[in-house]
């Protein structure tokens, strides 16, 4: 389960490219978070966001300062170890399902999140966040990838990568807080290498997604969480992905 996320400033990384390459794209994540996106319509939020674990309240129908989760099954459920395409396929890889999760190999695994954020009327606009995760001995390292797919551009705010180990009785163990910056995505953007603490402890990690962004034009949104597979660091030798 996902704990509390702290917030650890660093340096931002790679810049946004330009905005064409994203733009003329169907809604295919809201229609695969469909049940979040009518859920968030009946609360009558000015700002609310579905991820595929649920749907996220920033502001409520009166306007004050929510942050309620609620989680929400996706209309598409969960897609284990798909097909790897080429290197960089992150635009068109796992477009039409609400998250995806493929192993590359032993130590590498990557994870894919439809997101769709909106108001009382409706959807405003949708963007994909792909978080990789390269284990190397007792360490993790980890990319965060973010696409604008519809709406206005996007301002981020405190991207970062939480580290959590795996407690049966919630919650995790908070294993580190890695800052992935606070960039502007008017089409994608890739952060620099997260690394990650020594986890010393043999058991189950994951890492989570969090963050805030304000679309051109609206006010701030929390962004949800996006969480990879576990992997395991059992014993004392290298973290694998099972």
């Amino acid at each position: 389960m996902t704990g509390a996320l702290a917030a650890l400033a660093v340096p931002a990384a790679q810049a946004s490219t330009p905005a064409t390459a994203g733009q003329g794209k169907t809604d295919s994540a809201a229609a695969a978070l469909a049940p979040c996106v009518q859920a968030a319509k009946k609360t009558g939020a000015k700002a609310w966001t579905c991820m595929p674990t649920g749907l996220t309240v920033t502001t409520d129908a009166a306007g004050k300062p929510s942050g309620q989760f609620t989680p929400i099954a996706a209309a598409i459920p969960a897609q284990i170890d798909g097909p790897v395409g080429t290197l960089d396929d992150y635009d068109t890889w796992c477009e039409n399902g609400s998250i995806c999760h493929r192993k590359i190999s032993s130590y590498i695994g990557e994870t894919k999140g439809n997101a769709a954020y909106g108001n009382s009327q409706g959807v405003i606009g949708t963007f994909d966040v792909v978080l990789r995760t390269n284990l190397n001995g007792r360490q993790a390292q980890w990319r965060v990838t973010l696409i604008r797919d519809t709406g206005p551009g996007l301002q981020f705010s405190n991207v970062r990568v939480n580290c959590w180990e795996e407690i049966s009785n919630w919650p995790d163990n908070n294993c580190g807080v890695h800052g992935a910056g606070s960039p502007y995505v008017s089409y994608r953007w890739g952060s620099g290498l997260l690394y990650g603490n020594r986890l010393n402890n043999s058991n189950e990690y994951y890492g989570a997604v969090n963050g805030s962004f304000t679309p051109n034009g609206y006010p701030q949104y929390t962004m949800g969480t996006l969480e990879s597979r576990y992997f395991n660091c059992y014993g004392t030798g290298n973290c694998y992905f099972p």
